[in-house]
């Protein structure tokens, strides 16, 4: 059995909604990620997500989408060796190493300096690169899927960034081309479902 350790909204929503998609069993906790116990117990770095797994605790999203696919035959992600898994796993990337990063900047420009006017700059300059992105992204988006024609894991966690970037102006989840396929993945019944358990909506300020 797996727990997986959540924050509401967070990006341990992509893994909740794929445990949900797999159709596998778990147990779902909101992490107290201040708390010493969790360090101690669950993540060290304070952070979600966290899967407490028969073999121990599994951390980062990356890591622990390809471990819950690959118990699935690489569905969501591609075989083993194959380009399948090579593209998904490099828009996974993508969306771990350069996007989730500068929401970090938007969200908790004080982690980055002292100084106002240095976090003030820090967050505008996130936005400005977050604003392009997702018009690249929006401008590009012709298919079903952000990954194409497929559903794959990286459409799960796109999802969460967009929602994410409702926040922004004009909102991710808002324009022309992101909004349908963003309606089609909540829509989703595992999307719906980790939604609800976790008390969020898809759209507005929750």
């Amino acid at each position: 059995m797996y727990t997986l350790h959540f924050s509401p909204g967070s990006c341990s929503l992509v893994v909740h909604a794929v445990l949900e998609e797999l159709n596998i069993p778990f147990e779902l906790k909101k992490a107290d990620t201040k708390a010493p116990g969790y360090r101690a117990k669950v993540n060290a770095k304070g952070k979600v997500p966290a899967l407490e797994t028969p073999k121990g605790v599994l951390t980062e999203c990356v890591a622990i989408l390809e471990h819950l696919c690959d118990q699935h035959e690489g569905r969501l992600l591609g075989k083993p060796g194959t380009w399948e898994r090579a593209r998904t796993l490099e828009r996974v990337a993508t969306l771990a190493t350069e996007i989730h990063p500068l929401f970090n900047r938007f969200f908790h420009e004080d982690d980055f300096s002292p100084v106002k006017e240095v976090q003030a700059g820090v967050k505008a300059r996130g936005t400005e690169k977050l604003l392009a992105w997702f018009r690249e992204q929006d401008a590009a988006l012709r298919k079903p899927y952000w990954s194409g024609d497929t559903l794959d894991a990286s459409d799960f966690y796109f999802m969460v960034m967009a929602r994410w970037g409702r926040w922004l102006t004009p909102p991710a989840n808002e324009m022309p081309n992101i909004r349908p396929f963003y309606e089609r993945m909540v829509s989703r019944p595992s999307v719906m479902k980790a939604m609800q358990r976790e008390g969020i909506r898809p759209f507005g300020t929750v």
